[in-house]
């Protein structure tokens, strides 16, 4: 089977949150991190960032970029940082 998008959203969900948590200072940060990312789920933001990645890949005019650690950094871990 071929996949559409370089990432299925497992994929995209693990690396977005590996890349969220290798932000943390500390080892107290890095256990909040891990919390919020368990109650990330019901809001449901990383699901919403897996959506818009997908849209700007399938628009022939962005970048494909967007599954790279720096397009994941750029979008999907730069929202979660702002609602962390």
């Amino acid at each position: 089977m071929v996949k559409k998008y370089p990432m299925t959203y497992k994929e995209f969900e693990k690396r977005v949150g590996e890349l969220f948590l290798a932000e943390a200072k500390s080892s107290s940060e890095l256990k909040d991190r891990k919390l919020f990312l368990q109650n990330e789920k019901k809001m449901r933001t990383i699901e919403g960032e897996y959506s818009h990645a997908c849209r700007y890949y399938d628009d022939s005019k962005s970048p494909n970029t967007q599954f790279t650690d720096n397009g994941l950094k750029h979008q999907a871990v730069r929202i979660l940082n702002m609602i962390y």
